[in-house]
């Protein structure tokens, strides 16, 4: 009896072994289980193999315990951000502090020299009666008649000059008096010798130019931001004037100040001192030129200047004038050139100018480095085999080559050639 209780002990003891071992193995495969989950969708976790039930995606296994990769400052670098740095083999370069010659490229247009605009005004009021100049920029000869005005104060001092010499002919200081008076008005010798030779007022008085040019309406000189496309003519009219581009071009522009400007027409009253018409003078000329704002310190008066008149025709000049300019919410630099001893120009011609500098010491770096994305500029400077861009502010360009004003330094290696480097300027994020 003793027997059987001590064997059947012994097999509870073993069984209870059993169980504890069965436990200890069951929570150990617990501890090391492996974990699987969706790169894309972290939530959905597996813990075998398989497929991501969202986006199709093979699970990958979580890291173990002690299986952590150690981020190394190399592997860091790799790790960043696309559009933060880009790994590549092209070719570098340093920057340079040397001298190099500096040249800056404009471009304009021929217009009239404004000092030479003619104004003819009326000496008498009174009603048109004819008018011979129809249209703008109509050429006009010295000593050609352009209108005809009738003026009751014409006729009343023709009929003073002409009693006084019928009644009181030896009264010489009121007869000198009279003649002065319409010579004042306008009146010619020959109309004045006329006058006494008929012993008749006339009714109306015609109206001679003075000057020889083209007719304008308000000063509205062509300038380079205003360009007005013409060619040269031979019918009479200034040369290419008369056709005006579309009104979407910037043409339209000059005539939109002077929408409601008109030249004086037949039946019109103008009254003593009226300006009658406005002529300028085509053998004076100048070139204006149109510059970049951020350059106003280098150009100045006397600068050597090369202009470009097509066709093959270069010429070569200095500069006249320099005025800082902005129009429409932008800043020019306004370069003048008088053109007197330049031949073959007309109003309205496109010109290419080169104003040549004077040789300037900086730093330098290949055009070709530079990325420009509008509101900054960037270059990508090498860090062993990083390449990381970097913002940089440029100055001019010269004989292929970028001033760097700041953000770079001569110790730093850049990409030779910036474009190779982007897809597309979103793909930048430069530090600052």
């Amino acid at each position: 009896m003793r027997k059987r209780w001590r064997n059947s002990f012994i097999k509870v003891i073993a069984l209870l072994l059993l169980l504890l071992a069965s436990c200890n193995k069951s929570d150990n495969h617990t501890d090391h289980a492996d974990v699987y989950t969706c790169p894309m969708h972290p939530t959905v976790v597996s813990d075998q193999p398989g497929t991501c039930p969202v986006c199709g995606m093979d699970l990958v296994r979580k890291a173990r315990p002690g299986e952590e990769i150690k981020i190394t400052e190399d592997l860091a670098r790799l790790m960043k951000s696309p559009n933060q740095s880009v790994v590549s083999s092209i070719k570098t370069v340093k920057p340079a502090y040397k001298t190099v010659p500096v040249s800056l490229e404009a471009v304009g247009i021929v217009t009239y020299d404004t000092r030479n605009i003619y104004t003819i005004p009326a000496r008498f009021g009174g009603r048109i009666e004819k008018m011979f100049l129809k249209y703008e920029f109509q050429r006009v000869h010295k000593g050609q008649k352009i209108a005809e005005i009738y003026s009751p104060e014409i006729i009343t001092a023709q009929r003073e000059l002409l009693y006084l010499m019928k009644n009181d002919s030896t009264n010489d200081i009121l007869v000198k008096g009279a003649k002065r008076k319409l010579e004042l008005l306008g009146l010619s010798s020959s109309q004045l010798e006329e006058l006494i030779r008929q012993q008749r007022p006339t009714d109306v008085l015609g109206v001679y130019s003075p000057y020889e040019g083209y007719v304008i309406i308000n000063d509205a000189v062509p300038s380079g931001s205003q360009v007005m496309t013409q060619t040269p003519s031979t019918d009479g009219e200034m040369g290419g004037m008369g056709s005006k581009s579309s009104s979407s071009s910037p043409s339209a522009s000059i005539n939109s100040n002077v929408a409601s400007a008109r030249l004086v027409r037949e039946g019109d009253y103008v009254s003593s001192g009226q300006t009658l018409l406005k002529l300028v003078n085509t053998n004076a000329l100048r070139i204006e030129l149109d510059l970049a704002g951020g350059k106003n310190a280098m150009v100045k008066v006397g600068d050597k200047i090369t202009l470009d008149l097509g066709n093959g025709k270069t010429e070569h000049a200095s500069v006249n004038f320099v005025q800082p300019f902005f129009n429409e919410g932008q800043t020019f630099l306004k370069i003048r050139v008088y053109a007197k001893k330049i031949r073959d120009l007309y109003i309205g011609q496109l010109v290419r100018a080169n104003i040549e500098l004077e040789p300037r010491e900086s730093l330098w770096i290949p055009k070709e480095a530079v990325l420009d994305l509008g509101t900054d500029k960037i270059v990508f400077v090498k860090n062993r085999e990083v390449l990381t861009p970097k913002k940089v502010v440029t100055g001019i360009d010269a004989d292929g080559l970028t001033e760097v004003v700041s953000g770079l330094s001569s110790s730093e290696e850049v990409a030779f050639n910036a474009q190779y480097l982007v897809d597309s300027e979103s793909f930048i994020k430069p530090i600052q």
